[in-house]
């Protein structure tokens, strides 16, 4: 009975031991498993960091190279606006020299055919003379609005010339030509009816 007994603790000993084992072993790989996956997830966060560290340093750089091109091209475009604005400014001198000197011309001519009729009709009865300065007062209210009616030309062309002038094109001539056709055709326009005018004074 003592040796069965004994035989009995040796074997639960025994199976104790093994299963003592077998659990070490298991917990061995485990933790071995632990590690490793650590180490896995430790090397992904790693990477990960480095990846958005390298993001950063690359959206950096193309920030840079786009940012200093772009404000190169906003400076540019704020000198070229600085440059057109003093070429408009010194264009307008331009025209506005030019539209008073074509002004003082249309009213040169119409001046001189008020004093030429005027000689003309010195010598005639008074009826004549009385005709003939409502005629001349006529002509000074013509000559009051010339400046007026020509500065509102070109004032409007001028507005017209802006928005649809190319690049490069030379809105100077253009407005030039346009002065001397405002300025011709009211020139004409008041001695046709100081002419015709005229003309009645005479038939009276």
């Amino acid at each position: 009975a003592d040796e069965l007994i004994a035989n009995l603790a040796q074997h639960f000993i025994a199976q104790t031991q093994a299963l003592a084992a077998e659990q070490a072993m298991l917990y061995s790989q485990q933790q071995g498993q632990c590690d490793a996956q650590n180490a896995a997830l430790m090397a992904v966060q790693a990477s990960a960091e480095a990846n958005v560290l390298h993001l950063t340093e690359q959206q950096r750089v193309i920030a840079q190279q786009l940012g200093e091109p772009l404000t190169a091209t906003h400076r540019e475009i704020q000198e070229k606006f600085q440059c057109l604005e003093v070429y408009e400014n010194k264009k307008k001198d331009e025209i506005d020299h030019f539209v008073n000197e074509k002004l003082d011309q249309a009213l040169q001519e119409v001046q001189r055919a008020s004093h030429e009729t005027q000689l003309a009709l010195a010598s005639q009865n008074g009826g004549s003379r009385t005709r003939f300065e409502d005629v001349e007062a006529n002509i000074a209210y013509n000559l009051e609005a010339i400046p007026a009616r020509i500065n509102q030309v070109v004032e409007d062309q001028l507005a017209v010339l802006r928005g649809e002038m190319r690049p490069g094109e030379d809105i100077n001539h253009l407005v030039q030509r346009m002065v001397e056709v405002s300025s011709t055709g009211a020139a004409e326009s008041i001695k046709r009816a100081l002419e015709a005018e005229l003309r009645d004074a005479r038939d009276e």
